[in-house]
């Protein structure tokens, strides 16, 4: 059976540059889950934080490229955005440096979210961005706005 729509999936959280040895890839959890979702059919939407610097602005250009609605990316004029370096050892390991004080650490919760967290079928939580009490609170306000009173409940 197909649904009568499509869902709305959000992937809350970091979204952040890989950076390789060869090059930078756009990554980050809900960033991947959100595009997934797209790959699938449905509308994958990231929330998230980014600087306003050219990684931002690089970032928020890519997600439309492919498909996924950066339109609820907040953008930060004092922190940079996301970065990993990462390094990969003769043997194939590869090791993570994650930037601290970057602009999804401070992400906030706004009515624009507000509006997305009543709107949204499901939403991915990231677990880079609850290392601060910013986005753990506003990923808390919208899991309290979504599932207090879910669509068809006679309270919503």
């Amino acid at each position: 059976m197909t649904p009568d729509r499509n869902f709305i999936v959000v992937g809350l959280g970091e979204l952040l540059w890989d950076m390789f040895p060869e090059g930078k890839q756009l990554g980050g959890a809900p960033a991947n889950f959100a595009y997934m979702t797209r790959l699938l059919g449905d509308e994958g939407i990231v929330a998230s934080r980014v600087g306003g610097d050219a990684l931002g602005r690089a970032a928020g250009r890519r997600l439309e490229r492919l498909g996924v609605r950066a339109s609820h990316l907040q953008l930060d004029p004092t922190n940079p955005t996301g970065t990993v370096k990462v390094a990969v050892d003769p043997a194939g390991q590869p090791t993570f440096e994650i930037a601290e004080s970057v602009a999804w650490d401070f992400f906030e919760w706004t009515p624009q979210w507000r509006s997305l967290a009543a709107r949204a079928d499901a939403i991915c939580f990231g677990s880079l961005a609850q290392r601060c009490p910013q986005p753990l609170f506003a990923s808390l306000f919208i899991m309290r706005k979504r599932y207090r009173n879910p669509p068809g409940s006679p309270t919503s």
